[in-house]
């Protein structure tokens, strides 16, 4: 039997759809599936602290390519794992973490594509990273506490 995917939120919602500092977490099966459920997350909490709609997608694009790399690499396509997805509101910044117990990377082993080489020689899959990091401002790989995370920044105004 498929376990459903469990949210929580933490912090208040303010009158004009914006959050103060508060946070939401949900975690999902490892599994493509749930691809739509977090892509339209990320893109409705972008939307919610006031990113356009360019920003939101763009928002929504870099959390679709960091889970799918999770899903994937990390854990090499096992339904049976999780992911944690924990949407920060904070003043400045929302702040995305993907937290996962598969293998994970850490700063010093990420090697951006050189995209000018996609043109010459096409070929599918190999952008996310660099997709991650030109939409959004700050892209984090860690180590923390026996799990690896994805800590994904797009600072407000």
């Amino acid at each position: 039997m498929q376990s459903i995917p469990s949210i929580a939120r933490k912090g208040n919602q303010l009158a004009n759809n914006r959050f103060d500092s508060g946070s939401l977490r949900l975690v999902i099966p490892s599994q493509t599936r749930y691809l739509n459920l977090v892509t339209n997350l990320a893109k409705r909490a972008s939307a919610a602290v006031g990113l356009d709609d360019s920003a939101a997608a763009k928002v929504s694009i870099a959390v679709d390519e960091a889970v799918t790399n999770i899903i994937l690499h990390a854990y090499q396509n096992d339904p049976n794992e999780t992911i944690e997805v924990e949407l920060q509101f904070l003043p400045r910044s929302l702040e995305i973490h993907l937290l996962h117990s598969g293998k994970g990377l850490r700063n010093d082993q990420v090697k951006l594509p050189d995209p000018s080489e996609y043109v010459r020689h096409p070929r599918k899959g190999g952008l996310g990273l660099l997709l991650m990091s030109r939409f959004m401002d700050e892209v984090h790989f860690v180590e923390k506490g026996g799990r690896s995370e994805c800590c994904m920044i797009k600072h407000l105004g």
